[in-house]
Formats: C-alpha cells, structure tokens, sequence
C-alpha cells in the first residue's frame, strides 16, 4: 500500500479547478493532502510582493505535511495548476497514520530530503546565474519533466505565463519577458498563448549552462 493509499483510506476526495487556492500562506494547519491526479503548485510570496515558486506536487506527492509536523502556520500557499483531485486527511488522522505504518513515516522523510534538496540547488542556480541562464535552467528541466516530443519540438505540458515562469526563477515579470526573448532569438524556444515549445534543446542546454 502506498501512502496514498493509506491517506485515501483515512480521507475524504476533494477536488479543484485551474488556478484553485487548497491553501494560503499563513493559514493554520487542519488537513494533509495527497495528490491523486492534477498537479498543485506551492509558493511563497516575496518582500516585493512577488511569489517564489518552490514545487510542484503531482500525483503521488504529499501537501501540508510540514505543517501537520510541527503544529506550526502554513509556510506556503498551494494552488492548482490544473483540474485536480486530491485526498483530504485530518491532521490527527495523518499523524495516526504514520504511527501505524513506520515505513510510510520514512517514505514521507525521503520525499521531504528530496524537496530540501532541489530547494537548495535552485538557490544556488539562483546565486550564481543571470536570470536567462535561470529561465534556460527552467525551461530545460520542464521539457525533461513533462515534455512531449513531436519531431525535434518538445512541447511542455504546463500552461505557462510570464508571471509563473518569473515566480519559479525568482525574477521581475519584466526581467523574464526580456530574457524569454533572448531564448527565441537564439531560436531554442517558441512560445503561444500560456505554452512553450523547445525548439532546440542543445542550444537551451548550453544556455542554461551558460
């Protein structure tokens, strides 16, 4: 059993639209969510009245569990990316779970590690890189995560908007407007209404390596 399946046992179904807010940043903890089909992004809002994009949860993954931990407010708004649907479980109920099942406690450690990880690296990717080489960075991991390949176009499958992409690399909308342009200039990218398509992954891979 996974630990899905053990929340969905424990739980109630829940679902939300395109651009529905599960939870805010700040609000207090009383549910844990596991991901059953969709994808949800978690943010956090800047100083300048941004937002910083820090993950994107798909199905299989876990919401709102640091939050049942440590009793603490939520550190990051969660919100849907697409049509999702979710399992919804008490945070007293989640807890009883983790006790009753140790091996889904250390699951839960591993993907939090993995979470604490990527975090780190696009912190230093953000340190070290312009915002072109941070957006080339971006587009290159979205194309290998959930691209679909059609000839030499790889098509990413996330509706996409300037201000999403400018929240995930932590830059100005402003900012990641010019360097998107930059990218179709150097002919790897083209872009529609909210959807990119890589048009040259070698040249991208070099622009994200700068």
């Amino acid at each position: 059993m996974t630990l899905i399946e053990l929340l969905t046992d424990r739980g109630t179904a829940t679902r939300l639209k395109p651009g529905g807010i599960l939870f805010h940043e700040g609000d207090r903890a009383g549910a844990v969510y596991g991901v059953v089909s969709g994808r949800v992004r978690v943010e956090v809002s800047t100083p300048t009245g941004g937002r910083l994009v820090l993950a994107v949860k798909e199905p299989g993954d876990v919401l709102g569990e640091l939050a049942a931990l440590d009793g603490r407010p939520r550190s990051a708004a969660a919100v849907a990316i697409d049509a999702v649907e979710l399992v919804q479980v008490g945070v007293d109920d989640f807890l009883s779970a983790l006790v009753d099942e140790p091996k889904h406690a250390v699951s839960l450690l591993q993907r939090i590690s993995r979470d604490l990880r990527e975090s780190v690296d696009r912190t230093t990717a953000r340190a070290s890189a312009d915002t072109t080489q941070r957006l080339a960075m971006l587009l290159f991991d979205l194309a290998d995560r959930y691209g679909e390949h059609s000839d030499a176009i790889v098509e990413i499958d996330l509706t996409l908007t300037q201000d999403d992409m400018a929240g995930w690399i932590g830059a100005t909308r402003e900012a990641t407007a010019r360097s998107l342009r930059t990218l179709r200039d150097k002919g790897c990218v083209a872009t529609a209404r909210r959807r990119i398509s890589v048009t040259d992954i070698a040249v991208l891979r070099d622009a994200a390596l700068g």
